[in-house]
């Protein structure tokens, strides 16, 4: 039996498919959504069980050759990568906390991180001291692996920030490092997002020492990405070590669970009752 019901008139069925398209385009929105926070859960599981202060560790089908090991020896070279960056991405500091420095016969602790990742600032706070002490006598040398796995501007404009400091003022390296974490550990801990830009990172500097004058440097290159080849090198570092969870902590080639790290003298604790080789 025929329809009385008039056909939808050409207007009506565009409207019909745009809306359609919405719907779909909204159902899709709400997929990606989930599966962020689902990886950002599972990131900060760890966090929770050891009192909010490290991250669970996951890594999944990597090669474990790729994780930690020897310091990489070759530099980097090319523009937009800072002079004493390795082939790797990665920043090493050895017993004069200069970078580029190496103290033989110490053993290598790799962080692999992302400055705006609260659960490293937060590894950070809890280690800064004890690094500090292995590293001034000699035990250990810090091979620092950055990253932007979480997608956060903050990591780009810190990069470019340090890239501007090892390049310029090397010696306020280290200080500068520890000043923009806790600088990003007071953002989140606030909640007060709006705070992640230029200023608050050209502050840390100022907070870690660093001259009027290379400061300065700092807010344009920020500007201008002039550090985004490093950037893209650690990318690539971290996509090759099929690394999915910051920090991730190696004491020579040996990845080490951040629960059984968990205290101020965690890393000491297990050099000394541990067998890691200083060849590693």
């Amino acid at each position: 039996m025929a329809s009385n019901q008039p056909r939808p008139t050409k207007a009506e069925r565009r409207e019909a498919a745009r809306a359609k398209a919405r719907a779909l385009r909204e159902e899709q929105e709400r997929r990606e959504r989930r599966a962020r926070i689902t990886r950002r859960s599972f990131l900060g599981v760890g966090g929770l069980a050891v009192a909010g202060t490290v991250a669970a560790v996951v890594i999944a089908g990597r090669d474990e050759e790729a994780l930690g090991g020897k310091i990489v020896t070759d530099l980097a070279s090319g523009d937009g990568i800072p002079a004493t960056i390795r082939a790797d991405g990665s920043l090493v500091f050895g017993s004069d906390l200069q970078p580029g420095t190496t103290t033989d016969g110490a053993q290598n602790l790799h962080i692999y991180f992302d400055y705006s990742c609260h659960h490293c600032a937060n590894f950070e706070e809890l280690h800064k001291t004890e690094i500090e002490t292995l590293l001034g006598d000699g035990t250990i040398n810090l091979v620092l692996h950055t990253s932007r796995s979480l997608g956060n501007s903050w990591s780009d404009m810190v990069c470019n920030a340090m890239g501007v400091v090892l390049d310029q003022e090397p010696t306020s390296a280290f200080a500068f490092h520890h000043a923009v974490m806790t600088r990003f550990s007071e953002i989140y801990a606030r909640g007060d997002f709006s705070a992640i830009n230029a200023e608050s990172v050209t502050q840390a500097a100022t907070e870690a020492g660093v001259g009027d004058a290379v400061v300065e440097q700092i807010a344009s290159a920020i500007t201008a990405n002039t550090y985004g080849a490093w950037l893209d090198l650690c990318d690539k570092t971290f996509a090759e070590a099929a690394i999915t969870g910051t920090p991730t902590v190696a004491l020579g080639s040996e990845k080490l669970e951040l629960t059984d790290i968990a205290t101020e003298t965690g890393i000491t604790d297990r050099i000394r009752g541990g067998s890691g080789s200083s060849a590693q």
